[in-house]
């Protein structure tokens, strides 16, 4: 009977690295929970996100290097512990900015430099998909003037309640924790405010609702460049943005300035979504660009950013909304559905990618100031 000890299993794991970070298992604490008894050789990954689309190559790497000193009686599990992520923010990451949602790992943004191009539907889906791949997940509605998740996640005339200590308890849907302006205002009721209520109420939003441990937030974002966008920015350390488009150039035209005002806040952009792209046809399967071919790629390309998902247009995604129930939920088994997974997971990846450049840069600059 064979017999191990620790050193040479980590030193076999070792040589098993995290394709997206680019470092291996071992540095980057991944490994938890070794145990050896006799031949037989337990542990535990944690990945950096449930949703983490590369849960199965890694586990077979981390099976294979145990084969190669060999282990043959092992039981690898895998779990995932999502990173607090701490980018920069428009005035420097403070710790005022980190305490508004304590309990939160990594805010996301989902945006769009105009109207009409789905990004609420983006959002709503984004949110139930990471859920759905195990993560707590929150969702926030930042369009104070057209407020739609209401509507979008079947809670109309739904009212929040408060908690013990008097803050807002969000409200519970789909296994996501929800808030918008929709539940305090009545199907005809307009909201006409200048744009420093604006921020106050996002304000209110982060700070007077009891979020509790999520990890993520995603926020549903207006159209524009305005007011909101900014005061996002400078509430919140937001770990990225996705940034969403349809087919035609004339859409992305404003999508670009919204990624040049990301930039301008040093909040990083994750990647695009082209909504709408693609129609398939029920009865010859051919794909129908009903917006006209996309230069996608190459727009892309430009702004040295990835496409991280085709949302394909369908019979059912609006009328599921309508009803109160996102695709994703509606027809999970949708081609439509799969797309939202696929993004989810590419979102998650990228949080993590970002996370773990954030966390290096503030390494580096402790030793740097530690050294003077």
């Amino acid at each position: 009977m064979a017999n191990f000890d620790k050193a040479t299993i980590l030193e076999a794991l070792g040589t098993v690295d995290d394709p997206d970070l680019h470092r291996d298992l071992v540095s980057l604490g991944m490994i938890r929970d070794l145990e050896i008894a006799g031949d037989v050789v337990t542990l535990r990954v944690v990945l950096t996100t449930p949703a983490c689309p590369l849960k199965a190559k890694i586990q077979r790497d981390v099976e294979e290097a145990l084969h190669k000193v060999g282990v043959e009686k092992m039981t690898v599990t895998m779990d995932a512990e999502v990173h607090r992520a701490n980018p920069a923010g428009a005035g420097g990451q403070n710790a005022t900015q980190a305490e508004r949602m304590p309990g939160v790992k990594a805010v996301v943004a989902v945006a769009s430099g105009k109207g009409g191009v789905g990004k609420s539907t983006v959002a709503v889906n984004l949110a139930i998909s990471l859920q759905r791949l195990g993560a707590k997940v929150g969702i926030l509605d930042a369009d104070i003037y057209g407020p739609s998740l209401p509507i979008m996640l079947g809670l109309r005339d739904t009212r929040p309640t408060m908690t013990a200590d008097e803050r807002i308890a969000p409200v519970q849907r789909y296994g996501l924790h929800v808030m918008s302006m929709g539940f305090m205002l009545r199907d005809d009721q307009a909201v006409v405010w200048r744009g420093p209520m604006l921020g106050k109420a996002l304000q209110q939003f982060i700070e007077d609702v009891d979020w509790g441990e999520l990890d993520y937030v995603i926020v549903d974002m207006p159209p524009g460049t305005g007011d909101v966008q900014l005061s996002l920015a400078q509430l919140l350390p937001v770990a990225g943005t996705v940034v969403v488009t349809t087919p035609q150039d004339v859409a992305f035209a404003d999508v670009r300035r919204a990624i040049k005002q990301f930039e301008l806040t040093k909040t990083p952009v994750l990647g695009i979504v082209e909504n709408m792209s693609h129609f398939i046809c029920g009865n010859c399967g051919a794909a129908h660009h009903i917006f006209g071919e996309s230069r996608i790629e190459s727009h892309a390309a430009k702004h040295n950013l990835p496409v991280l998902a085709k949302i394909p247009l369908d019979s059912v995604t609006a009328i599921a909304a309508d009803q109160g129930e996102p695709i994703v939920v509606a027809a999970p088994d949708s081609e439509t559905a799969q797309s939202y997974k696929v993004l989810a997971q590419r979102v998650a990846q990228a949080v993590a990618i970002e996370t773990h450049k954030s966390a290096g840069l503030k390494e580096k600059l402790s030793g740097f100031f530690g050294k003077r």
